[in-house]
């Protein structure tokens, strides 16, 4: 089914519509979404913890005291290369 420019910009404004009439007075969807947000932010720093540490260890445990340090610091690019890549 095809559909025209002017009937998808109707579209668009009535799905806009909906979301704005759904929205809560500040924005937000739904009543606990700054709960969520703040669960999601200490998950977040919770799992980077953890894989921080885990490169760490696995690092130290390949490479040693002599070794271990570059293995981390590349590791580390990896995973600042993949962060970035995700914004």
């Amino acid at each position: 089914m095809k559909i025209s420019k002017r009937q998808l910009k109707r579209i668009i404004k009535e799905e806009k519509r909906k979301l704005l009439r759904e929205a809560n007075p500040d924005g937000t969807i739904e009543d606990n979404e700054d709960m969520q947000r703040e669960r999601l932010m200490a998950d977040v720093a919770d799992q980077a913890k953890n894989i921080i540490y885990f490169i760490q260890s696995e690092a130290d445990r390949i490479g040693g005291g002599f070794r271990g340090p570059g293995i981390r610091e590349e590791a580390l690019k990896v995973l600042a290369d993949i962060v970035h890549r995700a914004r």
